[in-house]
């Protein structure tokens, strides 16, 4: 029969990986923060931004529901009652919280716009959601692996993890999203993705998005046309089923290529980037 300590030991070791993947905390706009879903909080939630979700340990959408509805959002997801103002052209700040602060997962970043339509986007059907890429940004320079440095081999999640800060009972890494300056206003709902690559020589990368409500401000007039989230992926493109941990120089960023939108990409990162999907070394 187990100790009494052992399993003390247990218990706090499964409650750490409760939360252990993390979630949105909180959304910046203009020095006002707006409150993120807190899937145990017995707080008020109807004032939060962030879709919420049901993961009970916060993890990835796996690889085996890429193309079916908890891709769009997260697990489980359902509408956010709140927005966050935001003007067309300026930046926002994605507050990432997790109780790890050695949490790592090398991969890309994406950011995507889906316009709510005649429903609100407290309302609007998650399947009738059509995204379009507003950003993105992938393997910022090749070379060896180097966990938990990733001195060497640079991507885009690891160079923001380096700037990792305590907060409460765990850690925050805060993404910036650039909302494009030709948008047409409206309400949308912004997709904010991390994609874990750390286990994909397994065949297991992980996935992490989650939405979050924006009223848009500004006079633009573009909106272009989007996909549903469901079709952005498939388990062997080359951006998935890769082997990160070798002599990597190239990456092909998975997903819909950037729309007309969106602001042109990092030219230091262009030779990373924009390689095509057979030019991959590993």
């Amino acid at each position: 029969m187990p100790s009494f300590n052992t399993m003390v030991l247990a218990l706090a070791a499964s409650a750490t990986s409760v939360l252990g993947h993390g979630h949105v905390r909180r959304v910046i706009v203009d020095g006002v923060s707006y409150p993120g879903f807190e899937r145990w909080s017995n707080n008020d939630q109807s004032k939060v931004v962030t879709w919420h979700f049901t993961g009970d340990n916060e993890g990835p959408v796996e690889i085996s529901s890429i193309n079916e509805p908890d891709i769009i959002c997260h697990l489980g997801a359902t509408n956010a009652a709140a927005s966050v103002p935001v003007s067309a052209g300026s930046e926002m700040q994605v507050v990432r919280f997790n109780t790890q602060g050695g949490f790592q997962h090398p991969g890309p970043e994406m950011h995507y716009l889906a316009p709510c339509g005649s429903a609100s986007c407290a309302h609007v059907d998650k399947n009738d959601l059509r995204f379009f890429k507003i950003y993105e940004k992938g393997l910022i320079q090749g070379g060896m692996s180097d966990d938990p440095d990733w001195i060497t081999q640079k991507w885009a999640t690891t160079e923001v993890h380096k700037n990792v800060q305590p907060e409460g009972e765990g850690f925050i890494d805060t993404f910036t999203v650039h909302i494009p300056e030709n948008i047409k206003p409206g309400d949308y709902v912004l997709r904010h993705e991390i994609l874990g690559l750390h286990k994909a020589d397994e065949g297991d990368a992980e996935f992490y998005p989650q939405c979050i409500n924006l009223k848009i401000s500004g006079s633009g007039s573009q909106q272009p046309e989007g996909v549903s989230a469901t079709q952005f992926y498939h388990s062997s493109d080359p951006g998935v089923a890769i082997d990160i941990w070798r002599n990597l120089q190239s990456y092909k960023i998975p997903g819909p290529a950037m729309s007309s939108v969106a602001e042109k990409r990092d030219t230091r990162n262009a030779n990373i980037l924009k390689r095509h999907p057979r030019d991959l070394k590993i």
